[in-house]
């Protein structure tokens, strides 16, 4: 565990990897599952390890459009790398533009070279955006991945674009046939891949207790015994709701094996 109270699971090395590989290599990579199994620390110690090359964008609107998104997306540019001012746009076209410039603006290429086909990206030039996508509208990531598209790309080079949502962003087709993730977006991404709460092994729960000081190791067996049941949802969340109410228990004592099993037969 660092510092930051960020815990090196192995779900989150796995997603930090593929996500650190998107960028390397310019491409789109799309992850879902369920909340409370480390998605978001995830994204935000990725983030920290690329911190002048990608941005994180969170969107709080359902179904956000196409200008909701880049406006979003410029703003989070703008404090992030250039610390730009400038108001931001209504208009899908002049936020385009706007991005565009930022971009050139960032990476020191004159806009009309780039324009005239005569700009070539060092291998320093890589910058990716990353979304927390549940509330994406299809339409919207439809049109991001013309940002990525190497022949019709909206900015200076491809850009990585990385999609992190829900079990709402549920990669399966819906009712009517249709998946936030069109074809075209899944046929350019480098990763496409869906997470349960399976994949929060009984040692990625044990580093999070120990995180959280519990260094008894009779103690965090006993809670890892309450999530290997049938009906236990193995969310980080819900193990951190519980250490919560076993420290309230114990009244800043150490928590002892004891102490979990007197907790759940009296809880």
């Amino acid at each position: 565990m660092t510092p930051d109270g960020f815990v090196s699971t192995s779900l989150a090395k796995r997603m930090i990897a593929r996500m650190r590989t998107a960028h390397q290599r310019r491409r789109i990579a799309i992850f879902s599952g369920p909340p409370g199994i480390g998605k978001t620390t995830a994204i935000d110690a990725f983030r920290s390890s690329e911190a002048q090359s990608v941005v994180a964008v969170k969107i709080a609107r359902r179904n956000a459009k196409e200008v909701l998104v880049l406006q979003h997306a410029l703003e989070e540019f703008r404090q992030t790398i250039s610390r730009s001012a400038r108001a931001v746009p209504s208009s899908i076209w002049e936020l385009r533009r706007y991005l565009f410039q930022e971009i050139c603006n960032w990476t020191g290429a004159d806009i009309a070279e780039v324009k005239a086909g005569r700009y070539a990206p060092t291998d320093a030039h890589r910058f990716t955006l990353v979304f927390e996508a549940q509330n994406l509208s299809r339409e919207a990531i439809e049109v991001m991945r013309f940002w990525n598209d190497a022949d019709r790309c909206y900015a200076p080079f491809p850009l990585g674009l990385v999609f992190v949502g829900n079990n709402e962003f549920s990669l399966q087709v819906d009712g009517d046939g249709q998946s936030p993730i069109s074809a075209a977006v899944a046929d350019r991404a480098l990763y496409v891949e869906a997470f349960d709460y399976a994949d929060l092994t009984d040692d990625d729960l044990r580093m999070f207790i120990q995180g959280r000081g519990v260094t008894d190791p009779t103690a965090q067996t006993a809670i890892l015994r309450i999530y290997r049941a049938p009906r236990a949802v193995r969310s980080f969340r819900r193990v951190q709701d519980l250490l919560d109410d076993l420290n309230a228990v114990t009244d800043g004592r150490p928590i002892t094996g004891h102490t979990v099993r007197e907790a759940m037969e009296f809880g």
